[in-house]
């Protein structure tokens, strides 16, 4: 496969390189409990097998008595599993509820930033690199005021929810000691975090024109930070982000290859994603100072 690197407009000078992404530290207790899941769930195996050593002395005619004591052990087990996957699953809806209840609010007061508040107590992480189909590098949602009144889905509960599904996944499977560790990790209160709210007034997406043309996009709004272990919005800023002047880009030159991998669809894929990373900078840049009514003139 040949491939041709298209430049619309040129650059003068090559960009810094992109800052490192920080790995989600809920990504680290999960993989340090999985490695303790696996010893939870060789030591289950063993007693599984004790279970089986004692049924055949059953057969032989002694007391079943460690036998019902080992079906009870895992039943436990699978019952404790279910009941903190259960109180996962709660936690997630009740901070759905106090998101959007609180997020409602702020908009509806119109809360602004103050920098006579003081800084923000929430540092972001730096954004993400520009390469497609990359990780956000923070929970954002987008909408207008229009949307308001409608369902506003936090990114983050999201994603306990997903992981939720996993660990039932995990339970209707049989690995109850995964499961457990699953629910376990997701019913931490600091699982959640925080979201940003990026509440446009004005929004145009970038649209690709050709393969080495484009109409760039725009976006200009108020951000507001939601911190979920005080439910409530903490931060706030006016953004506004554009695409850049020149983007970098690669195609496929071969007769047979895909529409996916042609010009006009690299360069819708390389817009999008640098649009991403625009707004990301943008919002990072705003989110400096407490969130507040507005001041009286």
């Amino acid at each position: 496969m040949s491939y041709n690197r298209g430049v619309p407009y040129r650059i003068p000078a090559p960009p810094a390189p992109e800052p490192e992404e920080a790995e989600h530290p809920y990504a680290a207790v999960l993989r340090a409990q999985r490695r303790r899941g696996r010893s939870v769930t060789a030591a289950l195996v063993i007693v599984l097998a004790g279970g089986v050593a004692i049924a055949k002395v059953a057969r032989s005619g002694a007391p079943p008595r460690r036998l019902a004591l080992t079906e009870a052990v895992v039943l436990e087990a699978a019952g404790g599993a279910r009941q903190t996957i259960d109180h996962a699953r709660g936690r997630a809806h009740d901070a759905q509820a106090q998101f959007e209840q609180r997020v409602r609010e702020a908009v509806g007061l119109d809360l602004a930033p103050r920098p006579d508040l003081g800084e923000c107590p929430i540092a972001l992480p730096a954004a993400s690199t520009l390469s497609t189909g990359h990780a956000p590098a923070f929970p954002l949602l987008t909408l207008e005021r229009v949307e308001i009144a409608a369902t506003l889905p936090s990114q983050a509960v999201a994603g306990v929810l997903a992981d939720v599904r996993r660990a039932e996944a995990h339970l209707a499977s049989g690995r109850i000691a995964e499961a457990t560790l699953y629910g376990r990790a997701l019913d931490r209160p600091e699982r959640f975090g925080y979201e940003v709210v990026l509440l446009a007034r004005t929004s145009k997406r970038p649209r690709a024109l050709s393969g080495n043309a484009y109409e760039p996009g725009e976006i200009d709004g108020r951000a507001f930070l939601y911190d979920f272990a005080s439910n409530r919005v903490v931060c706030a800023g006016d953004v506004h982000a554009k695409s850049s002047k020149g983007i970098s880009y690669t195609f496929s030159e071969r007769v047979d290859a895909p529409v996916a991998l042609g010009p006009t669809a690299s360069m819708s894929e390389a817009i999008d994603d640098d649009m991403r990373l625009q707004t990301e900078r943008a919002i990072i840049e705003s989110l400096r100072w407490r969130a507040g009514p507005p001041e009286l003139d």
